[in-house]
């Protein structure tokens, strides 16, 4: 796999030169950074009573490991695992039906702590119910909830320290140069919004739009916020799912600019989508948008079967989708499912296998140090 050395700008103090005492000679070690595998959050089918799982696999040795949260610390993450995160040298899963945040090593996924977000402590039983997704930011993790907030977590002693209310039903969130950015979905009951929170002030804006029907994931890209939107469900007996995409908030404000989306990932300037709405008839469709030149195009990804998730590893440009198997034609929510990983040209490169309900990609990459 590709590695890349870190602008010194950005490591500041963690660059170091070694001088030879022999000679004029210097070796330099630099700061690489390196994603060394991929984790799968997958999580379970409650109405079956599977529980969430975690999924690795391994870029160095090609093997993957099912449950390794099980099987590292002797215990199931429970119900509904959501979402996960590397932050230096922890990794946080996000478990909705267990209202819980596990902090572990990164290196060897041990429990370090478990952050009950319904604790008195945290943000109660009422503003923690059911974690969604997670962020980080300035040594701080940032927690959205179904409870309606936003819990700010110190990541040296796991303690609140801080909480923003938000909207109805919060999910994806992202922190962009001070201010917190959260997508309210409301459930898909409209009354949707997106928050525009300033973390030094508290002082909060909340966007409603025409727009803003069920936002799910939010991020960053290029100088502008974008969200993927769920759109609304049609009438039975199909329940089409319509109005699905990805919009962009900017100052002429909220703009469609990926119809038909309902999964995206971002890296720099591009956003790459697929787009498998409920209840519609056909084929995944998927596609690249380039902010800098305005520009959408079809991508042709083969061997899925139904997507659920996609990432973009930072380092190597790999695209990751994670699909559902089929099972007498449709999509299985209650058997493991697989991911495929393509090239930067989109050719397909590899595929293992993942747990139940595959929900979120995350990348395990951090840094290395290698001597010139």
């Amino acid at each position: 796999m590709r590695k890349y050395l870190l602008s010194l700008a950005v490591l500041g103090s963690a660059l170091f030169t070694a001088c030879s005492s022999d000679n004029d000679n210097t070796t330099q070690t630099y700061p690489v950074a390196m994603t060394s595998g991929v984790y799968v959050v997958g999580s379970g089918n409650l109405s079956n009573g599977i529980d969430g799982n975690l999924t690795y696999y391994d870029y160095t040795t090609k093997g993957t490991t099912k449950n390794i949260f099980r099987t590292t610390n002797g215990m199931s993450l429970g119900k509904t695992a959501n979402d996960a995160l590397r932050y230096g040298d922890k990794f946080y899963i996000v478990v909705d039906g267990e209202n819980s945040v596990f902090v572990t090593d990164a290196k060897t996924l041990r429990v370090i702590h478990r952050i009950n977000m319904t604790d008195a402590t945290i943000l109660g039983e009422t503003q923690g119910i059911s974690p969604r997704r997670i962020t980080a930011a300035d040594d701080k993790i940032y927690v959205s909830t179904f409870g309606g907030y936003v819990a700010a977590i110190d990541t040296v002693n796991f303690a609140l320290a801080e909480k923003y209310e938000a909207g109805s039903y919060s999910e994806g969130l992202v922190v962009n140069n001070g201010v917190l950015y959260v997508a309210n979905s409301d459930y898909g009951n409209g009354n949707a919004s997106i928050s525009v929170i300033n973390l030094n002030t508290k002082a909060t804006q909340k966007l409603t739009d025409e727009n803003i029907r069920n936002p799910q994931e939010i991020a960053v890209a290029g100088s502008d916020i974008y969200f993927l939107d769920w759109g609304q469900y049609g009438a039975a007996p199909t329940y089409a799912q319509e109005n699905a995409g990805v919009y962009r908030i900017s100052s002429d404000g909220v703009r469609l600019v990926i119809p038909n989306a309902t999964g995206m990932t971002c890296l720099n300037t591009k956003i790459y989508t697929f787009n498998d709405p409920y209840g519609a008839v056909g084929g995944c469709t998927y596609s690249v948008y380039d902010i800098l030149s305005n520009y959408l195009y079809n991508i042709n990804i083969e061997g899925i079967d139904s997507p659920a998730a996609i990432g973009i590893d930072p380092i190597t440009n790999y695209l990751f989708i994670a699909s559902r198997n089929l099972e007498g034609g449709y999509p299985s929510y209650s058997t493991d499912g697989y991911v495929n990983f393509y090239d930067a040209a989109f050719t397909k490169k590899g595929s293992f296998n993942c747990g139940v309900g595959p929900t979120r990609i995350v990348f395990n990459t951090g840094v290395n140090y290698v001597t010139y």
